[in-house]
């Protein structure tokens, strides 16, 4: 998938929402800027639920919210919502009333437009701006060269193999759903957090807890006291990437953290219980591939 598929795509998911469909596009047009990434449709955690915001730039960590006419009823609903997802995410928040005449819409929107470009701006003053490149954002070589992976870039792989690479290993292949990490006590873990035919994984809304367990009694109680009983620290701490679908219904393995092993909770009833203990992880370059 190019820059052109990806930008047809995302526009297209608001084509059914007219008041939507016009703003984002709006937005996209008068930015006429390819080095800038932009998401429709953008899941954010909040301590209640989950959110969707309309339009999201994450090079600048903003969202646009369409304010339609039936909001006006919602006022303290919606400045609540707001409020979770600035404070779950540190993300601002700006809001295109479409209850108002078009031209004060296009005068809304220039005013946003005006918005994104100053911070864009800012970061490039800065030396801070990193365009937009659609092969980067999955090569685990960026990773590497930045030195860590941080949840709130919203990093995502569309292979196992190329999150193992950020932490030194080299492969050209790989489908387990764990593997090794340089330091002992950690395990790479990519699990389908939401129920399957083996597991039931259920990350919380705030997604700070995950509970693991096996559809099957006696293999869950097996695996739990597995762990439990392994080596102090062995193993106790997992680094996730959860198998997730794309905004665009492609399927990606998602960065959530390093959580580790709540001994006190876990047990065979519950399961496994992993809290989020970092949402900042270090990358590893494998010496023997000679990548960079």
């Amino acid at each position: 998938m190019d820059k052109k598929d990806y930008i047809i795509r995302q526009l297209g998911r608001t084509k059914h929402k007219k008041y939507e469909s016009y703003v984002v596009s709006r937005i996209f047009h008068l930015l006429d800027d390819l080095d800038i990434k932009f998401i429709t449709q953008q899941y954010v955690s909040r301590p209640e639920g989950r959110a969707l915001t309309d339009l999201y730039f994450p090079q600048i960590q903003l969202h646009v919210e369409v304010d339609e006419e039936h909001h006006k009823s919602n006022v303290e609903d919606d400045r609540i919502r707001e409020a979770d997802i600035v404070n779950a995410t540190g993300h601002e928040v700006v809001g295109i009333d479409v209850s108002t005449s078009i031209e004060q819409i296009n005068d809304d929107i220039s005013n946003l437009v005006g918005i994104i470009r100053t911070k864009v701006d800012r970061l490039k003053g800065k030396n801070l701006w990193v365009p937009w490149d659609l092969d980067s954002e999955f090569d685990s070589i960026t990773y590497i060269r930045r030195g860590y992976i941080d949840i709130s870039d919203n990093v995502a792989f569309k292979r196992i193999k190329d999150a193992c690479n950020c932490f030194g290993h080299d492969y050209k292949g790989y489908q387990k759903a764990g593997a090794s990490h340089p330091d002992s006590e950690i395990l790479l873990w990519f699990p389908k957090l939401f129920p399957n035919d083996d597991w039931i994984n259920e990350i919380t809304d705030d997604e700070n807890t995950i509970y693991e367990r096996n559809t099957d009694d006696e293999i869950s109680d097996e695996h739990v006291s597995s762990v439990l009983t392994q080596k102090k620290g062995e193993k106790h701490k997992r680094i996730v990437f959860a198998k997730v679908k794309g905004t665009l219904g492609d399927v990606l393995y998602r960065f959530r953290g390093l959580y580790k092993l709540d001994v006190d909770e876990s047990n065979p009833e519950v399961g496994l219980v992993w809290n989020r203990s970092e949402t900042r992880v270090v990358t590893y370059l494998n010496l023997s591939s000679g990548a960079l």
